[in-house]
Formats: C-alpha cells, structure tokens, sequence
C-alpha cells in the first residue's frame, strides 16, 4: 500500500508565504517602510504662487505714524497703505497756523482765536476785511470763493478702514456727497480729511451752528466742485474738492459760521 501523499498545513503555508512576499518586497524596494522614508525624504518644490507670495512683502508688517490732533497715531496693515503724504502749500494753505495773528489765505486776511461758542468750540476763524455778497449771488448760490477745503482725500471704503483704528478722525472729515452740486454715486464717494494739525488746513476751525445756543447764523457753507481747484493750486490727484462760499455778507471781526447735519 502506498503511503498518502503528504499534505502541508494552513499554518504551514501562511508562514512560507509571508517569507517569500518579504523577500519579494526587499528585493525590488517596494515596501512601505522603503515608501514611507522615501516619501518624507523627498524634498518639497513650493508652487510659483507660493513663491510669488513669499517674495512679497506682508501688508501686515506695515507701519505709518501720523501727528494729529490727538497725537501721534499709529495706522498697521492696509491702512498705513493709504495714509496719503499730503502738502498744504498745494491749495495755498499753511504749513503750521498759528493762532491771534493774522494769516493770508486765498488772498484774504483771517485770524484763528478762540470761538465765541466758548472753550467747548475750541478757535473759530474770524475775517479780518468785509466780504460783501449781493442778494442777487446768495440767491444763487454764487458767493465769493473764500478758500477750498483741503487736505488728503480717500474713498469711502479706505476711508471707513482708517475708522476702525482710529475712530476720532471722523471729527474733522467731509463726505463730498452731502454738499450741493455733487453729481457722485454713492459708493464712488470721497471724503476730505481736514485736521488742521495734519494738513494745515483752516477750514477745520470754522464752527458748526447745530446746536448752538443762541442760535447762530451761518455765513458760509461747503460747495463741491467737480474737477480740481484751479492752478496753480490744484495737483494731478484732485480729482474733485470742496470750497468755502460766503452765503452773506462778512464783516471785519466777524466768525466764520456754517450749519450742516451730520447723516
């Protein structure tokens, strides 16, 4: 009788089988330890636009330190990115104004002292000469030019971001749509900072009669002109501005008034 054929194991086969992938896999350099440490061997090639975006420099490491009426303020990022370098002698203005003594703007005389609001209302401008403005003109609203509102000018958008730093700066700045002739859409709307401290601007002492008791009456007011001021004050990037209209007639001594509602 012939002896049965022999007959391998399960456990048997599993081991011979798992020997021979091992050695199967060491030879060619394909198991996934090899995978594995080539893989994090392999250096990284960064993309072009992360290149382009390291070689770039980081709107947030901006800086500008600008002097205003509360001080030196600090704007980072985007907004010390639009902070504009402005120069007053442009519209004929000051570099510095100094206060009880008279100044020649625009080819008139004014003093800058204290307003006769009281200390509250800080200077007031005064007129220093009679300006004479005939019925017929107020009717008109063709008063004589007293001097333009000057200073930097943003667009709304980067004007609202400057706010979020520095929320006091709003004070002393004009929306350029809220005044008469003003053809702007909404949002393509300007606003003119006026800070005398930064921009030696004059207009910025000149007192709102909202609110003022005794009431008070206002002799001028804000007009928008499309275009820039006329040369040699005007430069490439007014794009527009505002003046100072005498609504009546000024005399000597008198403060300069105006009457706005702030929306």
């Amino acid at each position: 009788m012939k002896p049965p054929p022999y007959v391998l194991s399960q456990g048997v086969l599993a081991t011979i089988g798992n020997a021979l992938l091992h050695a199967f896999a060491i030879g060619i350099g394909t198991s996934h330890e090899a995978n594995k440490s080539q893989h994090e061997a392999r250096p990284r090639v960064p993309s072009v636009k992360q290149r382009s975006k390291a070689q770039c420099p980081s709107e947030g490491h901006a800086k500008t330190i600008v002097k205003g009426r509360w001080g030196m303020c600090e704007f980072t990022g985007k907004c010390a990115n639009i902070i504009q370098s402005w120069n007053p002698v442009v519209l004929g203005l000051l570099d510095s104004l100094p206060y009880d003594e008279e100044v020649m703007v625009w080819g008139r005389r004014w003093i800058v002292k204290t307003s006769t609001l009281g200390e509250r209302h800080g200077y007031g401008v005064y007129a220093c000469e009679d300006i004479i403005v005939e019925d017929s003109a107020r009717c008109r609203r063709e008063g004589p030019t007293l001097f333009p509102y000057g200073g930097p000018i943003y667009k709304r958008r980067h004007w609202n971001w400057i706010l979020t730093q520095h929320p006091e700066w709003k004070t002393f700045a004009l929306e350029m749509d809220t005044f008469a002739g003003s053809t702007r859409r909404h949002n393509d709307v300007k606003v003119i900072d006026g800070d005398p401290i930064r921009s030696g601007n004059i207009v910025g002492f000149i007192n709102n009669t909202v609110g003022t008791h005794p009431k008070r009456r206002a002799n001028c007011e804000w007009v928008f002109v499309e275009g820039p001021p006329l040369a040699p004050y005007g430069q490439t990037y007014h794009e527009d501005h505002c003046l100072v209209i005498a609504t009546r007639t000024i005399r000597s001594g008198d403060e300069l008034f105006t009457h706005y509602e702030w929306s």
